[in-house]
């Protein structure tokens, strides 16, 4: 029992010392973190919607560490659609982080005059080069996608839409978007007449409160007409696109005609003037 004893204690006390010692190696250890440039977000691309105000881009910036000196961080950009410096965007070529700092704002700003179309699209490839302390491959690109936005004006959505086609094949007829009502900041209602060039009207909904993603909204609505006997109703298709351009004054809408007893048809509305 006694040799038991000893050994218990023996053992314990060698334990112990180990223990303490792994923990003076944790202590003594240089946890300084390294330092380099980076961008300050966890997203790795962004979109930027270039507005007639003359909106910027702001793109968190900054170092690991802070530093008791002024330090600068170089910056490269590509484009692989074609956007120029100058052109389509202004951006600094560096970024001077002051002393006492590490992090701060780089600013991109678009040229709405550079986008005289919506469907143009630029992708802008954002990367820190180097600096007093050279960045790693950690947060060094940043992927920025570039393009036009129009503000939303109801009254210059009203009137007739000369070019009017279904499927792109059918037409051009005359189609009119007429009583646009606002229903929020981003919201409105209007009446869409002529739908397949058969004087039909219904009541749609705008809706562009998503830049990336303006939305027109059609509920079942009676058409005034009849097939095999049964109501004729209209109403936005599920499937298909459903979006209006306010840079170009367009609308592209899916559609269907039904009854209780099935499709009548289903066609793709695009109106221009």
């Amino acid at each position: 029992m006694k040799k038991t004893l000893i050994y218990m204690l023996v053992a314990g006390s060698i334990l112990s010392l180990a223990s303490c010692k792994k923990n003076n190696l944790v202590v003594d250890k240089d946890v300084t973190p390294p330092s380099f440039a980076k961008f300050n977000t966890s997203a790795t691309s962004g979109t930027y919607y270039i507005k007639s105000t003359n909106n910027t881009y702001r793109l968190p910036i900054g170092f690991t560490t802070v530093s008791d000196k002024d330090r600068t961080i170089n910056i490269s950009y590509e484009s692989s659609t074609g956007a120029a410096a100058g052109v389509q965007y202004n951006a600094p070529s560096s970024f001077v982080m002051p002393a006492g700092k590490a992090l701060d704002t780089l600013t991109i700003s678009g040229l709405y005059s550079g986008y005289p179309s919506s469907t143009r699209i630029d992708i802008l490839k954002i990367t820190l080069t180097d600096g007093d302390v050279p960045a790693n491959d950690y947060n060094k690109v940043f992927t920025l996608t570039m393009r036009k936005y129009c503000d939303v004006v109801l009254a210059n959505l009203a009137g007739d839409y000369t070019l009017t086609y279904e499927n792109g094949s059918y037409g051009p007829y005359t189609s009119t978007i007429s009583n646009i009502v606002s229903t929020g900041a981003t919201t409105a209602t209007a009446t869409l007449s002529n739908i397949y060039d058969s004087g039909i009207s219904a009541t749609i909904g705008l809706d562009w409160t998503d830049p990336a993603n303006f939305k027109v909204t059609m509920a079942s609505q009676s058409t005034g007409f009849t097939s095999g006997g049964l109501p004729l109703l209209v109403r936005a298709n599920a499937t298909g696109v459903k979006t209006f351009s306010s840079c170009e004054n367009t609308f592209s809408i899916a559609l269907q005609l039904y009854t209780s007893a099935g499709i009548y048809d289903s066609w793709q509305m695009t109106m221009a003037r």
